[in-house]
């Protein structure tokens, strides 16, 4: 409740003191991360599979909930959770010694400290789907809501359309192999849907070969994109509830899904996301909380000091700014990796090796010195 407040402060100063892009997209960004524990007797704690590192580690999968407003990323929502495992004799991945031991807090049912344990082992999806009617409820003003393949369900498509008081519209991967959607009165699988649509378009701004089909998913009409890089690419799938977005506009849009990647970095490195080490998983959920807080309020003074405005002077001079906004340089690094990817290898996937760039701190470095060092060429020209 305390994290809303802010959260909703926060857009409340920026939109009435005229910094906001009244052009932009207002996006909702979900995505998790892993939080890495030391102590196998914290609350609720258990192994958790890393995809970034390919094994398992000791800690939470943070869940969360970020705000785009066309400017600025700041979290409004999350939840921690923790992985069962299929093992019987490891209860969550742990020796049955090990989580006996594990501290235990008596907690009065009904109580927002119980059902915040009791989210614990809720699934990602089920609380994804409660932070999204929260920022309904709350009257967030969203465009557009974006999501990973880990994520994007025929629960999450079948909420956005229900948003009565505004349109809302999903762009999300999609991998699921097995699933049916119907086309050409078939039902198919999207491999099997792409490989119906006969000669491939090519996007020449990207660099990227892509396919389009507008289907039918249990009873909601969607758009389907499949992307890859050259010939022997992978082929990727999105899908998408705006059927009448473009391929071009729909990769710019999703790609500000990176923005919450940023984020998890930056509060990681910078304001210590996840150290805490308590046994008390009340403490674990204060020390988050703080943590966002702190990165909104932090955001919030960039935002004045690099954006601020008087009147008309903004709407005159935003293409300008000596600052170059976080969705336009993940633009500026996405485009310069399709290039780089296109002349150098073939059958590599772009949003993998984006992924580790943003997730390494070297890379991270390196990379983001060379966008600055572009940027103040350009401003010199």
């Amino acid at each position: 409740m305390i994290l809303w407040l802010f959260g909703l402060k926060f857009i409340k100063l920026v939109d009435s003191n005229g910094t906001k892009d009244p052009g932009a997209l207002r996006c909702l960004v979900f995505d998790d991360s892993t939080l890495s524990k030391t102590g196998r007797y914290i609350e609720k704690v258990s192994r958790i599979w890393d995809h970034v590192l390919n094994r398992c580690i000791l800690g939470y999968k943070l869940l969360a909930m970020g705000y785009w407003d066309g400017v600025s990323f700041i979290p409004l929502d999350f939840s921690l959770h923790r992985e069962r495992g299929r093992n019987a004799d490891r209860p969550f991945g742990l020796k049955k010694k090990e989580y006996r031991k594990q501290y235990r807090k008596k907690r009065e049912n009904g109580t927002h400290s119980w059902d915040r344990a009791k989210e614990t082992d809720s699934t990602k999806i089920e609380s994804a789907l409660k932070m999204f009617w929260r920022a309904i409820s709350q009257g967030v003003k969203v465009d557009y809501v974006l999501m990973d393949s880990w994520f994007t369900c025929e629960a999450f498509i079948k909420a956005v359309l229900r948003v009565k008081k505004q349109t809302v519209h999903l762009i999300g991967m999609y991998k699921t192999p097995k699933t049916k959607f119907k086309y050409l009165d078939q039902r198919l699988t999207h491999s099997q849907i792409r490989n119906k649509l006969g000669k491939v378009k090519r996007c020449r701004k990207l660099r990227l070969q892509y396919k389009e089909a507008t289907v039918d998913f249990n009873g909601v009409t969607i758009k389907m994109f499949f992307s890859r890089q050259g010939k022997n690419g992978k082929w990727r799938v999105f899908v998408t509830t705006d059927t009448e977005i473009t391929f071009i506009r729909m990769i710019e849009t999703y790609q500000i899904r990176w923005t919450v990647e940023v984020f998890f970095k930056e509060a990681k490195q910078l304001l210590g996301l996840g150290k805490c080490q308590s046994n008390d998983f009340d403490a674990q959920i204060a020390d988050t909380t703080i943590t966002m807080i702190q990165h909104i309020l932090l955001t919030l003074k960039y935002r004045f000091e690099h954006y601020e405005t008087k009147g008309e002077l903004f709407n005159h001079l935003r293409e300008g700014i000596i600052q170059t906004r976080l969705n336009e340089r993940l633009w500026g690094l996405f485009v310069e990796l399709l290039r780089i990817i296109d002349a150098l290898f073939d059958g590599i996937d772009e949003m993998e090796i984006l992924e580790k760039i943003l997730n390494d701190e070297k890379a991270y470095d390196m990379i983001n010195r060379l966008l600055q060092n572009e940027l103040e060429m350009k401003n010199a020209a």
